[in-house]
């Protein structure tokens, strides 16, 4: 009697269960059961669980039959909860929770008693609440690394805060746009790195412009490249190296006022120009004959100076990604840099050169004649051509060594010249005590006595330095400018080597005529 009201019992549960004998057999098969697994009361009765289900865990590992919830209840006499999924006569797999509960009869274990609960009907309602009860909360994002913030205002990483909140544990992979682009600034990188390496290691202005375009052709793909900078006195763009055109196209003419030019010096990133827009395109027929369909160009800019325009030519129209666009600004940049630093060493170069060629001139001369007035001219004449001064002035001490006097002027008015002793201006007191003085602004410098006349006269910076003959300073070296000037430190040695020269020719000529002048008398 007690068995028979227990699967009455049984019966009644909406949930699958069934109850199998100490000896693992099923004894009993409830209705829900049937629905639940497909199996019929008379399929499952006498036979094992592990004969009619199959049970998987939360990883998909499938569990042995001593495994099961109703066996380890047998073996342990204990009540035995698991979530599983099972399969049964189906394929069909269903996420459930088994409670098997031991069955006693004086104290010994005669069965057991296992509910299946279909968790999968429940997770839809459970879901939809928590959806409906998360919906109207707001959630603190970083809008830039995408962490969340929490109650006590730390920060957690997004996919472990929606895995603690129930959504799943994340795993990462890519996605084909992401892997496209990983993979173009990987390409990118290289490409980069590789065109700075090249024309970083070039100091030739030449080559520097020479290896920009020709890996611009090769890296971004596109029919020819030209590089064109920007002529200061003219305000016009001159060709400066191309790579992929012919001739008669680079020397078409002027581009001033094509348009993509005017985006590129008014400093716009990028200027993607169709020639068939244009239908009355200034050189459509050149372009058209050379083939070309579209055209990028792009600033060279040094800091926000535009020097010139990098520009890109194609055979089709092309559609610029903005990694592309990114990429070639990036190197225009570096371009920039690169012309910029060939420039200098060039510069520097040709001054050093120039520097060379005035001192050896200069030395030369001074030294192949004896006659004093000569010596003196032929210094303050030289030293404003080779350094682009306005004038240059040579004072010697008297014979008292108290005054200075003029001895020589080049590029002077007569009345600036007339305007008084400069014995007591400090620049000059400083110059005496064989330290160069050099003056950015001779028209607010107290160093300088006669400031109006100076800016009448239209000098702007000064350079006083000392003439040496024998360790002893006999005079000093101005050199003067008509625009703003700071003296380099190589403006300043050069003409401090120039001035010691000078002291050493000053001093041969004056031991001439001193010589000479002796010989004459009776």
């Amino acid at each position: 009697m007690f068995r028979k009201i227990d699967f009455t019992i049984l019966d009644s549960i909406s949930d699958g269960a069934y109850y199998i004998s100490s000896s693992g057999k099923i004894e009993h098969w409830n209705r829900a059961a049937e629905a639940l697994t497909g199996y019929t009361a008379e399929e499952a009765k006498k036979r094992n669980c592990e004969e009619l289900l199959r049970y998987e865990d939360e990883a998909g590992a499938v569990l042995p039959g001593y495994e099961y919830p109703s066996a380890l209840c047998l073996q342990s006499s204990r009540t035995v909860v698991k979530s599983l999924f099972v399969s049964g006569k189906g394929s069909e797999k269903k996420f459930v929770e088994e409670q098997a509960s031991p069955v006693f009869k004086g104290g010994r274990i005669t069965g057991a008693v296992s509910i299946l609960r279909d968790n999968s009907r429940v997770f839809p309602l459970v879901e939809s609440y928590v959806r409906k009860q998360r919906k109207d909360r707001l959630i603190p994002i970083c809008a830039w690394c995408k962490q969340i913030r929490m109650g006590d205002d730390s920060w957690k990483q997004i996919e472990k805060y929606l895995t603690d909140e129930g959504f799943g544990v994340f795993t990462h992979g890519m996605c084909p746009d992401c892997a496209e682009k990983i993979f173009e600034k990987k390409v990118y990188l290289e490409s980069y790195q590789n065109i700075c390496k090249a024309i970083s290691s070039s100091i030739s202005l030449d080559e520097v412009l020479a290896l920009i375009v020709t890996n611009a052709v090769k890296v971004m793909n596109v029919k020819a490249c030209m590089l064109r900078l920007l002529n200061k006195e003219t305000q016009k763009l001159e060709v400066a190296a191309h790579n992929g055109l012919s001739e008669k196209y680079v020397n078409k003419g002027p581009v001033d006022y094509d348009a993509s030019i005017d985006d590129a010096l008014s400093g716009k990133a990028v200027s993607i120009y169709d020639i068939t827009s244009g239908a009355d395109a200034r050189y459509r027929g050149e372009v058209e004959a050379e083939g070309i369909r579209s055209i990028l160009s792009i600033p060279v800019k040094f800091k926000k100076e535009v020097i010139g325009v990098l520009r890109m030519y194609t055979a089709e129209p092309v559609k610029y990604k903005s990694e592309d666009l990114k990429f070639m600004a990036a190197i225009a940049e570096q371009a920039a840099i690169a012309i910029t630093n060939a420039r200098t060493f060039e510069t520097t170069v040709s001054r050093a050169n120039e520097y060379l060629r005035v001192f050896e001139e200069v030395t030369k001369v001074v030294s192949s004649t004896l006659r004093l007035h000569e010596v003196l001219n032929l210094i303050v004449r030289k030293l404003p051509e080779a350094m682009s001064l306005k004038a240059a002035t040579i004072r010697l001490l008297d014979g008292s060594k108290k005054t200075l006097e003029l001895v020589a002027a080049h590029g002077l008015s007569e009345k600036y010249l007339a305007r008084g002793p400069v014995d007591t201006e400090e620049n000059v007191r400083e110059a005496l005590q064989v330290r160069p003085v050099a003056i950015y602004d001779v028209a607010t410098d107290p160093k300088v006595h006669y400031q109006k006349e100076a800016l009448q006269e239209g000098i702007k910076s000064m350079l006083t330095l000392p003439i040496v003959a024998k360790g002893t300073v006999i005079g000093v070296l101005r050199l003067l400018t008509s625009v703003p000037r700071r003296f380099s430190e190589e403006d300043i040695s050069f003409s401090a080597s120039l001035a010691e020269v000078c002291g050493t020719a000053i001093e041969n000529a004056k031991m001439y005529e001193q010589l000479k002048g002796s010989n004459k008398q009776p």
